[in-house]
């Protein structure tokens, strides 16, 4: 380039815009650093925000909607909002009759009775233990139910009451009842033969009379053993006794409790696993003990 057109190119621009002063750019600088300060600040309030709803809200799906439960399922336990339905599976029908639950177990997992069962919170859903428990709350029309089920179709044991939808609540009664069912379900599971449904306290040949464990008509008590040594789950320490009941229709064992808000009869025939009441004790503390281990 020569040097005549390197001085046109420089004349053809002029000096440009001038510049701001140096105290002027200072200012604007520190003004943009506190902007990106407030800009960070607020971003990590924003995250600690999520951080702190994040967990509240993810908590009153009650089972999530049909994934595998944790041991203790956790939605947010209130007696007035009711949870999103938990989607559990319909059962094949050859696996139901009049007398099914609203849940029931299958192989170890957790189903809905039909599709008339809105599942509102649900305790163990995948259990597989050889005898699995767990429950749900449910609606079935306009009614709320709570319901425990211990065992696989058939060999099944259930409890259910109706009551509002509050999960602390239900745990708490599915705590106290889990252990009778799961006493009566030892005897029934362990019994020789096919297996056949415990009886009922209200089927017990025995029953309380004050805190007397005493014959129902037509009975006569034969031996009485007061505090029997017993699983401790199964049998709380209150006006705990054994009997020997002699009916017409043959004689049985009854081990009971009764306590102010709580009781519980095991009852069964005198031979099916032992001849004496003594050694019937023994072998019923037994199957307990280790029906706890497997659930």
């Amino acid at each position: 380039m020569t040097s005549d057109l390197r001085e046109r190119l420089d004349a053809s621009f002029d000096e440009g815009p001038p510049h701001r002063p140096v105290e002027e750019r200072l200012a604007a600088g520190r003004r943009a650093v506190r902007r990106r300060r407030r800009v960070v600040t607020a971003g990590t309030a924003a995250a600690l925000v999520v951080l702190a709803i994040g967990p509240v809200a993810l908590r009153p799906t009650a089972g999530g909607g049909g994934g595998i439960d944790l041991p203790l399922p956790h939605p947010t336990p209130t007696t007035t909002a009711v949870p999103t339905p938990v989607h559990l599976l319909v059962a094949p029908a050859r696996f139901v009759d009049a007398d099914t639950p609203p849940v029931l177990y299958l192989y170890g997992r957790m189903f809905r009775r039909d599709r008339d069962v809105t599942v509102l919170a649900t305790y163990g859903e995948i259990d597989i233990a050889r005898h699995p428990q767990g429950g749900a709350i449910v609606r079935i029309g306009d009614q709320t139910r709570w319901v425990l089920v211990v065992g696989n179709e058939p060999e099944r044991l259930d409890e259910q009451r109706e009551a509002p939808y509050d999960y602390q609540a239900y745990m708490s009664w599915a705590r106290d009842e889990f252990a009778v069912m799961s006493g009566r379900m030892a005897l029934a599971a362990t019994a020789p033969g096919p297996y056949a449904p415990p009886l009922t306290d209200d089927d017990s040949p025995a029953g309380y009379d004050g805190n007397l464990l005493v014959a129902k008509p037509g009975g006569s008590i034969v031996q009485r053993i007061r505090h029997p040594i017993a699983d401790d789950l199964a049998v709380l320490p209150c006006h705990d006794q054994a009997v020997r009941v002699h009916t017409p229709a043959g004689d049985w064992f009854v081990l009971g409790y009764d306590c102010p808000e709580q009781g519980a009869l095991y009852s069964e025939r005198v031979g099916v696993r032992a001849d004496t009441l003594s050694s019937w004790l023994v072998q019923v503390k037994r199957v307990q003990d280790e029906f706890e281990l497997m659930t």
